[in-house]
């Protein structure tokens, strides 16, 4: 995290540090690690489109949209090598 702060302190913006895989050897690089990703598509969610939403028409979407991320999450957590103890946690 040193490197990282000090370029933030010259640059004046924080800069991802890397941590990757080399195209020829597995010690450094910017490849990705070859991990599996995993995509899950769920029912859309119907929105009726206004102008100005309110903070309550937003809010309400946002809950909806939470709860349907959690189902798809609950649904297929086992199929992709989770726990049945393991829960969605939004931060």
């Amino acid at each position: 995290m040193c490197r990282q702060n000090r370029l933030q302190s010259i640059m004046g913006v924080a800069m991802p540090l890397f941590h990757a895989r080399g195209v020829f050897q597995y010690s450094f690089g910017l490849m990705p690690y070859r991990k599996p990703i995993y995509t899950v598509v769920g029912k859309p969610i119907s929105v009726v489109q206004t102008p100005s939403p309110s903070s309550e028409d937003i809010e309400c979407l946002h809950k909806v949209y939470l709860q349907s991320l959690t189902e798809l999450f609950e649904q297929h957590k086992q199929t992709y090598g989770l726990t049945e103890d393991q829960h969605l946690t939004f931060i």
